[in-house]
């Protein structure tokens, strides 16, 4: 807002003051996945904007662009940035927000490239020393690049660990580091152990303590029996599988609605005749795909085929309400 300003009349004076609150209300509003990566992107943005300034909309690919368009309909003006982190809009939703402007699209999905033809999108797999990347390493850089960080934050080393533990966890890195990639996945649990906000509430609390992630004797034990809970599930669900041919490979399909990541891989290491593991959520309309083999791309030759998409070694699609009554 300006320093000093001349109210001629009125209709001045009211028009400063909407202006005003404009400046003291929302300055950003971010559009992210609802995952751990996706929610990753959120605590960063909390961190440079400030809680109260951000306003964030964690999104699902089934209703990512009704919620964009729905915002676009009921904003006024274009001075709010918006940022899109961790997940792609469709074509037509793309060309609403390049219409728009003041957008900047961050995505790491092989299925969101041909959206880097437009100058506002950077949808980037691999980082320069050919590590796959993630929505928040890739928001944490961003961030950093454009002065979006304070200098106590630019030097936060916990801010740091922080996005890399959340990149190792959601490209499957971690499951290579050994003892070291544990955490990650612990970090993971416990977003669904702990409701979604007081697991925000705590990672912004250990990064400004620079202590991330610090574990106490509660999380420990809780982290035990889930896992338990885990190695379980697994096992039921490995009692259940049934194989068959499927876009030229060979399938394993389960039913399955719980710890697809974990399930997925575990079943295809359990079973190497397999190519590939799809599991599917029945009550959710969803199927994720999951493989360890390096000579195929789940997002590209098997998601694509059913509108969905996704990671070579883990995609995803949906199925509408019709096949589920068919089912039934």
């Amino acid at each position: 807002c300006p320093c000093r300003i001349v109210f001629l009349n009125s209709h001045a004076l009211t028009v400063y003051q909407q202006l005003y609150r404009m400046c003291i209300s929302i300055m950003v509003r971010l559009f992210s996945h609802s995952d751990l990566d996706g929610i990753g992107c959120g605590i960063l943005a909390q961190l440079a904007f400030g809680k109260d300034n951000v306003e964030i909309l964690y999104c699902d690919y089934d209703n990512i662009d009704s919620t964009v368009k729905e915002y676009l309909e009921t904003e006024q003006g274009d001075i709010i940035p918006i940022y899109i982190t961790d997940i792609r809009v469709n074509e037509e939703t793309a060309e609403l927000l390049n219409k728009r402007g003041n957008v900047q699209l961050l995505d790491h999905h092989p299925t969101a490239l041909g959206l880097n033809k437009y100058d506002w999108c950077d949808v980037v797999i691999e980082d320069s020393k050919g590590i796959k990347t993630s929505g928040t390493m890739l928001f944490y850089h961003y961030l950093g690049m454009n002065g979006c960080l304070s200098e106590e934050l630019e030097n936060n080393k916990a801010l740091e660990r922080f996005a890399e533990l959340v990149r190792d966890y959601d490209t499957w890195r971690w499951s290579e580091l050994g003892d070291e990639g544990v955490i990650c996945k612990q970090v993971n649990d416990l977003l669904y152990l702990y409701d979604r906000d007081d697991f925000i509430h705590w990672c912004i609390s250990e990064i400004h303590d620079e202590v991330f992630p610090r574990l106490y004797a509660k999380d420990e034990v809780i982290l035990k029996i889930k896992q338990d809970e885990i190695d379980r599930y697994i096992e039921e669900k490995n009692e259940t599988m049934f194989t068959t041919p499927m876009c030229g490979k060979v399938c394993g399909f389960v039913f399955a609605d719980r710890f697809v990541s974990e399930l997925g891989n575990k079943l295809c290491k359990m079973h190497p005749e397999i190519d590939f593991v799809a599991m599917i959520d029945i009550d959710g309309c969803t199927v994720s795909y999951r493989t360890v083999k390096e000579d195929i791309d789940l997002g590209k030759d098997v998601a694509s085929l059913f509108g969905g998409g996704g990671h070579p070694k883990a995609a995803g699609s949906e199925f509408g309400q019709s096949i589920k009554l068919k089912i039934i």
